[in-house]
């Protein structure tokens, strides 16, 4: 499998352009009915926003790209492609993606939390995949994703981390052509020519649907999880560079296509959708755990916390 991080490239660019923006807020919900569902130092977000606009949402520190760059097609990212519909009985994060074979006639989605806090803990999502898309012809070499990640200030920067919990290519690309998940730990890389150390764990299936996806980082190994079930884990690549991350990233959803070979027909409408996320810091959690903590939050009515600072 070849993989091009020029055209997955989604460091230093994106990540810096991003940390202007302020920092956590509070829940939402009353003091006393926080404290009953979570320990200090998480976040927990249902994604219960009206718009991409919606004051509530920037407030929390998210941001929806509109700048240049990378991954997939150059330049196309759309805020218009960011929406909160209810899907299947849930408020949701909803991405979109489209092309019509041409980079001119393609948009690509991508939401970020802005700060560089995230680290050692649990991270987890509740996430749905799509093997079609709502409109148009299949075949797109379209990735859907979950992921965290610093910048690389330069080429082989030693304490670069990311951690691509999903990226899920429901119609191939990279050299594979049929429904692959790619679950990778990454140590460093150089842009150009690309190379870079990493260890990378593939899931010959299809994901259709919504799964829960957990990963726990903790005691030098990245542990990730699919339904309650060890999909991963991680320590070092297979040259031996450890794989565990050295610095405190962002977190983000994205939604882009590895190039547009396979496009067939006018335009093709892809979307990926996140019911919830929650972080924990410096806690390992098992997924029932994490049911446990998302189900006293909405009990609580609880549908944002971030005291990740305290």
């Amino acid at each position: 499998m070849t993989r091009s991080r020029k055209i997955r490239f989604t460091a230093a660019a994106v990540v810096l352009a991003a940390l202007a923006a302020g920092t956590a807020t509070t829940a939402s919900a009353r003091p006393e009915a926080v404290a009953k569902a979570t320990a200090c130092g998480a976040l927990f977000d249902d994604f219960n926003y009206t718009s991409r606009t919606d004051p509530n949402f920037t407030g929390h520190d998210w941001s929806v790209r509109t700048g240049a760059g990378g991954p997939g097609i150059p330049d196309t990212w759309t805020a218009a492609n960011v929406s909160f519909p209810t899907v299947d009985g849930q408020k949701s994060l909803q991405l979109k993606a489209a092309t019509n074979g041409t980079a001119g006639g393609t948009t690509q989605a991508q939401v970020q939390q802005n700060a560089l806090r995230f680290f050692e803990g649990t991270y987890a999502t509740r996430f749905k995949f799509s093997d079609t898309p709502t409109t148009g012809n299949d075949g797109d070499h379209i990735n859907q994703t979950f992921y965290t990640i610093s910048p690389l200030d330069y080429d082989w920067e030693p304490t670069y981390s990311e951690l691509d919990i999903s990226e899920y290519l429901p119609n191939g690309g990279w050299g594979e052509t049929g429904p692959v998940n790619f679950i990778t730990s990454w140590n460093t890389y150089q842009v150009d020519p690309f190379d870079g150390w990493r260890k990378s764990t593939a899931r010959y299936s299809s994901h259709n649907g919504w799964h829960t996806l957990v990963t726990v980082v903790a005691g030098g190994h990245v542990k990730y999880y699919i339904d309650g079930a060890l999909a991963a884990d991680h320590t070092t690549d297979d040259a031996g560079h450890n794989v565990y991350p050295r610095r405190p990233m962002t977190l983000n959803y994205n939604l882009w296509f590895i190039d547009l070979d396979a496009h067939t027909g006018g335009t093709s409408n892809y979307v990926q959708s996140a019911d919830w996320v929650y972080y924990a810091k410096n806690e390992t959690l098992t997924p029932a755990q994490i049911t446990t903590r998302v189900n006293n939050f909405r009990t609580a009515g609880t549908t944002h916390q971030d005291n990740i600072s305290c």
